[in-house]
């Protein structure tokens, strides 16, 4: 998808992912090695009664789950910021999870160039409760400028 590609309101609705306890703990161990996150026995005796996903683990496999679908490939230049962020609800091992990006504005940059695409991504648990939102802003090239930079515009 290339700027011209994206309008106000669109929706995505992606694929359910979801996380098991031993990549919880992996990704765990590398990134934010709280006992919640890593110590099956410290996390039972927790507030959430067992293992739950990092947060930002959380982020990165929906977030993920939206590049792997490659819609946008050839139109991104990259990731430009997060204006908010929010936890919701915790994620326990299993738990599928239901991403859907809208897109909330499109400023035009550089003459219609290039632009920034506001998204708002809401993820839910299979009961449909929110566990995370947040916003991304991409940088997006046109069509037209994406061809003079040799990118498949077709």
């Amino acid at each position: 998808m290339f700027l011209e590609d994206y309008q106000k309101e669109m929706r995505f609705q992606l694929a359910p992912v979801r996380l098991s306890e031993e990549e919880i703990i992996a990704y765990a161990k590398v990134h934010d090695p709280r006992p919640i996150h890593i110590d099956p026995e410290a996390a039972k005796k927790s507030r959430f009664g067992g293992i739950i996903a990092s947060g930002f683990h959380t982020l990165n496999l929906c977030w993920g789950q939206w590049v792997h679908t490659k819609l946008d490939e050839e139109g991104v230049v990259a990731g430009i910021g997060m204006n908010y962020l929010r936890w919701h609800k915790p994620v326990y091992p299993d738990m599928d999870l239901y991403t859907t990006l809208e897109v909330r504005d499109i400023e035009e940059k550089r003459g219609g160039e290039y632009g920034v695409v506001h998204m708002d991504v809401y993820v839910q648990d299979e009961d449909g409760e929110m566990v995370m939102e947040h916003d991304a802003l991409v940088l997006v090239v046109s069509r037209k400028a994406g061809a003079k930079e040799g990118k498949n515009t077709q």
